[in-house]
């Protein structure tokens, strides 16, 4: 009797999650086809890249972190005051934003030459600057390093760095299909309004209209923890030895914005960000007392500050 009970919960339990998937995926399936999808996919040997390309000026492309469900939304804050005087490319790695493919080879030589053939179908002049965040920043500086020039200035939004993703360490697997469950289940649908705020506290900005706001939260339950993501997760350590193997290319120039809270959350220290540029052509770096998405709310305070480095540059 009781090994059949066992068994009626374990299969109305399996039927429960099921069924949360199903409707996750027609759901997201409904929302993303009644969406205008932004941006160009361009086929590359890496996989399908998309790219977000306006303005005029200087380039500079924005790398968005790792779990970013929507990088053309998450740099907004940034680009949408420098348009004016600079092209923008936001460049979206496979599972995230508005790029619904999926690739399994999450090496950061794969992803950095994905988008450097991206760029090799549209004009560019000269050395890009490029705004990272987070893992993006292991691959600007991975492209500095196997491109020498190519690269002018980070400018890193609460990067990370080879030697701490190595102290700190990726999810194991078990916490990596744990997210995957959590992502594709939808769960996070049926989370309250303030929880939803405090996941995409972008959704509170009045810089969003009502319907990028809707495409923001759709392309949060599309790509929340998604395979892409996941696979990134597993790959992130052996990136960064690959990173750390070689040193940061003394030609680089370097502006970095760390957030407090990033930092006393994970025992890290400052200077560690000094050490490991030490031989860059120039280095600055500032602390913001705000989360890890640090052009959200110190957006002006960002913008002011790269103004100040870009004239000084110039």
């Amino acid at each position: 009797m009781i090994k059949k009970l066992v068994l009626v919960v374990a299969l109305l339990v399996v039927l429960a999650v099921s069924a949360l998937f199903v409707n996750n995926h027609v759901t997201t399936s409904n929302e993303l086809g009644a969406m205008d999808m932004k941006g160009t996919l361009i086929e590359t040997e890496q996989g399908d890249f998309r790219i977000h390309d306006f303005g005029e000026g200087p380039a500079l492309v924005f790398l968005s972190g790792m779990g970013t469900t929507s990088p053309y939304y998450d740099f907004k804050p940034i680009w949408n005051e420098l348009e004016e005087d600079y092209r923008i490319i936001v460049l979206e790695r496979p599972g995230y934003g508005y790029n619904r493919s999926s690739t399994r080879d999450k090496s950061v030589s794969s992803v950095v030459a994905g988008y450097r053939e991206v760029l090799s179908t549209i004009e560019i002049e000269g050395a890009i600057s490029v705004f990272a965040h987070s893992m993006g920043g292991l691959e600007a500086v991975y492209w500095a390093q196997e491109h020498p020039g190519e690269i002018d200035h980070l400018i890193g939004l609460d990067i990370a760095i080879p030697p701490w993703v190595l102290e700190m360490g990726a999810p194991n697997v078990i916490e990596r299909n744990l997210q995957y469950v959590l992502g594709r289940s939808g769960l996070a649908r049926f989370m309250e309004e303030a929880d939803m705020h405090d996941a995409l506290p972008i959704l509170a900005f009045d810089l969003y209209d009502p319907d990028e706001k809707k495409s923001i939260e759709a392309l949060f339950h599309a790509n929340f923890y998604n395979r892409d993501i996941v696979r990134e997760a597993k790959a992130l350590e052996e990136n960064a030895r690959v990173i750390l193997d070689n040193d940061v290319p003394s030609e680089l120039g370097v502006l970095l914005f760390l957030s407090q809270e990033n930092l006393d959350n994970n025992d890290l220290d400052a200077a560690g960000f000094s050490t490991y540029f030490e031989g860059v052509r120039t280095y600055t770096a500032h602390r913001l007392d705000t989360h890890h998405y640090v052009h959200h709310e110190e957006s002006d305070t960002i913008l002011s500050v790269f103004a100040q480095y870009m004239a000084d540059e110039a």
